[in-house]
């Protein structure tokens, strides 16, 4: 009896140990040392920032849908939207940083995407340069809402996102419950031609795809890009077929002359191939629901209406 509770008594006493040691830990912290820190490895500035550099073009669209571009002192070379960002110092690409170009520019908070191949390594270059860095996922719409409001929490513009998301959320609801019910296309989304190159499960794409009232015929590939043979495509008869991609839609004739000659296939019969902009389904944006509508409207035509 004795020997169990003298135990006791030890445990409570290191319990009580830690917890003051952990209170003293937390007392003697800095609010600059006490940042936020997000996805396990994220240490982020702890009051708003007034310098923004972003490094991926969906973030320079989310910043500007939070209006605060004002703040924003350097994008890449890609970012091309809103029509203001023509004028921001540029910072390489989204996969090729340019580190004395955004150290030059003294950012007190830097973001880009998680899933930018090649960027990653850039990314651990940043952090060792003492870069505060915050990196964004989004691979369904869900998750984009969620990013924008994390970055809204990060940049001090909560009421901004308050007041504008539930438009972009209404916009959605909308456009699905116009398709709720109807018959899925099968969809195929070609982004090469050579090899093909699809969208499977994990982009998302195949989240717009599936809200969109369509059925993607690569959605059981649990990859984001696969490779798809034309075989596996001529066996799933896809009845819209759609192209898209960074060489731009003057390569539309050509996919065109590529799928002509497979007239058996539903949607070369039907002539339901189409080109769609990929600033508005590739970006993990506020224009991915710009990017859904036309989806939407093209799957089902005269379903959704202004």
């Amino acid at each position: 009896m004795r020997k169990s509770t003298l135990l006791v008594g030890l445990i409570a006493l290191f319990l009580i140990h830690g917890a003051l040691a952990a209170l003293v830990l937390l007392a003697r912290q800095t609010p600059e040392s006490r940042a936020r820190v997000d996805q396990g490895r994220q240490v982020l500035p702890a009051r708003p920032p007034q310098r923004l550099v972003s490094l991926a073009p969906s973030i320079t669209e989310i910043l500007y849908f939070l209006e605060q571009g004002d703040k924003v002192v350097g994008v890449t070379a890609f970012c091309n939207y809103p029509s203001e960002v023509k004028n921001k110092p540029r910072i390489g690409t989204y996969w090729d940083f340019n580190l004395e170009a955004i150290l030059a520019l003294k950012p007190d908070l830097a973001l880009g995407m998680a899933h930018q191949g090649e960027g990653q390594g850039a990314y651990e270059i940043l952090k060792e340069w003492g870069v505060p860095l915050y990196l964004a996922k989004a691979d369904t719409l869900a998750e984009l809402f969620h990013q924008v409001q994390e970055i809204a929490r990060l940049t001090g513009s909560e009421e901004t996102a308050h007041r504008k998301l539930p438009g972009l959320e209404d916009r959605v609801r909308r456009i699905e419950n116009g398709v709720h019910g109807l018959p899925k296309p099968k969809v195929f989304l070609q982004i090469d031609q050579e090899p093909l190159i699809t969208v499977g499960r994990l982009s998302i794409h195949n989240d717009l795809i599936e809200r969109a009232g369509g059925e993607n015929i690569a959605g059981h590939i649990d990859q984001r890009y696969p490779v798809y043979s034309l075989e596996e495509v001529l066996r799933a008869r896809p009845e819209v077929i759609l192209f898209t991609g960074m060489v731009g839609e003057k390569v539309l004739p050509l996919r065109l002359k590529f799928w002509r000659p497979w007239s058996m296939l539903p949607a070369v019969e039907n002539k339901r191939l189409s080109w769609v902009d990929p600033d508005l389904i590739d970006r993990p944006g506020p224009r991915l629901v710009d990017g859904l509508e036309f989806l939407a409207r093209f799957f089902h035509p005269g379903v959704i209406r202004n």
